[in-house]
């Protein structure tokens, strides 16, 4: 089929980038960053909206000792100094890389979360999951790590199609996922499940399915966040009618700036934000979203319905992560990285908010987008 393309190859593919020069908008309550102190990332509470498992499957596929803990001896001491407090991670999924290479689903899916438990474990209390709000980060913590563990995409809690279920029993791999610390999950991936249908078969395809439906109204119920990341633009006019939540897109621009079907319009921003939701925007290369035309989407979701409704995914590949199987010190001739992919997380965080500070954006207003809007939308959804 066409649309076989792997995640690594979608991220990277050429996209058309629209001109700001639409962005004639002033945005209020800003502030001259000229003789304003400067605040490193550390004085943040930064959440990375979505953090794929790209580098643990490349470590491990090494099969050497040396790569065995990927977490603990690699990218925890990154994130530790580039001071992210929070990764939003799949822990499992649709797509064959978020469940170890495995083509069943749901027995992917279960490898990844025990993967991503032993991993953490392994940190001796540096790393941990978000499980309920008592968990939740208050200030920034410059020696820990928390995750909130993502299920990209809901085939792996579905059902047989014409099951002899009791109504009861048809949620159930839903809440064991939930048991074991999942704490959000995307209704789709790129593709068709028996929730919903991803972008993949048309931005203004179908509704959510009644099992869609009630995987949803369990979500609200128990205190998971719902993703839209990958759902169909009808999908999330849907969603947001029948959710008492709100909903999130973790990782995803706007076809204000990037031209294709994956990325969100204005309405299906207006949606998201209607539930009290967010939208965290993504960088997927230099060319494509340099870090000033990301800080253009904020300025542009701002104006169109305000902070709080803002967030960022991702803001690419540091220095030390692996490069499809290429690593620093273990591979011979290994790719040598440029511009963003050759700086430090810190580089990342740090570059980025000085271009917020560059746009006109208050401490608190920053503080809101780098992670204060995903702890509210937390501090309403999880359980106590």
């Amino acid at each position: 089929m066409s649309k076989e393309i792997t995640r690594r190859e979608f991220m990277s593919q050429s996209c058309s980038v629209v001109g700001g020069s639409m962005l004639g908008v002033m945005i209020s309550n800003r502030e001259s960053p000229v003789s304003r102190a400067y605040k490193s990332p550390h004085d943040y509470i930064i959440v990375e909206g979505h953090r794929d498992i790209w580098e643990f499957n490349d470590r491990f596929d090494t099969r050497r000792k040396s790569q065995n803990s990927p977490l603990k001896d690699f990218l925890l001491p990154r994130l530790l100094e580039g001071g992210v407090d929070v990764v939003i991670i799949p822990a499992g999924g649709e797509s064959v890389p978020e469940r170890s290479g495995h083509e069943r689903l749901f027995e992917g899916s279960m490898r990844v979360v025990d993967m991503l438990l032993t991993e953490i474990e392994k940190t001796n209390g540096k790393a941990s999951i978000i499980k309920n709000k008592a968990d939740i980060p208050a200030q920034p913590d410059k020696n820990r790590v928390k995750f909130f563990l993502d299920l990209e995409g809901g085939a792996s809690i579905q059902i047989d199609p014409e099951p002899d279920y009791h109504p009861d029993r048809r949620l159930a791999l839903l809440r064991n996922f939930y048991r074991l610390g999942i704490r959000g999950m995307q209704l789709t991936h790129h593709g068709r499940n028996q929730l919903a249908d991803g972008w993949w078969e048309g931005k203004f395809s179908g509704k959510l399915s009644k099992f869609g439906v009630e995987v949803v109204q369990e979500m609200n119920r128990i205190g998971m966040m719902i993703g839209v990341s990958h759902l169909s633009a009808t999908g999330i006019f849907h969603l947001a009618e029948i959710t008492t939540k709100p909903i999130v897109s973790t990782h995803t621009n706007l076809t204000a700036f990037i031209n294709t079907e994956r990325q969100h319009n204005d309405e299906e921003v207006k949606a998201i934000a209607s539930t009290g939701g967010l939208v965290g925007i993504r960088y997927i290369s230099e060319k494509t979203t340099p870090y000033e035309l990301l800080v253009k989407e904020i300025d542009y979701m701002v104006n169109l319905v305000g902070i709080e409704h803002v967030a960022v995914g991702w803001l690419g590949h540091d220095k030390g992560n692996p490069y499809i199987g290429q690593l620093p010190g273990v591979t011979k001739n290994p790719r040598k990285p440029t511009g963003v992919e050759a700086q430090s997380m810190y580089e990342h965080w740090n570059n980025f908010i000085g271009v917020l500070y560059k746009h006109g954006y208050t401490d608190e207003q920053i503080s809101l987008i780098l992670g204060g809007n995903f702890i509210r939308i937390w501090n309403e959804i999880l359980a106590e």
